[in-house]
């Protein structure tokens, strides 16, 4: 799945603020997630996670005005993908206003 969320930030600015958001998400759930691993390499984070059995990884980059998020949904999740795609660009247009 591929969610691109445009932004008017610097690239500085927005990937603070995506920092922020995984941050966040690591202490909300934290009961949830067995693994929230991010490694990143200047502008593109590689995300691996783990929660409630499922796993799944991706790649996020930020651009000058676009974040992309690039990641596998597992097989079981499929029938809900625009569901969490809506949710995932909700969380993170709401982290980049």
């Amino acid at each position: 799945m591929t969610i691109q969320i445009e932004h008017t930030l610097s690239k500085e600015e927005a990937r603070n603020r995506i920092e922020q958001l995984i941050e966040r998400y690591k202490n909300e759930y934290k009961a949830d997630l067995q693994e929230l691993v991010v490694d990143w390499a200047g502008d593109r984070a590689h995300i691996r996670v783990k929660a409630k059995g499922y796993s799944t990884s991706g790649n996020l980059e930020v651009r000058d005005s676009v974040v992309e998020l690039d990641f596998y949904v597992p097989f079981m999740l499929q029938i809900f993908n625009k569901k969490i795609k809506s949710a995932i660009s909700d969380e993170i247009q709401q982290s980049l206003a």
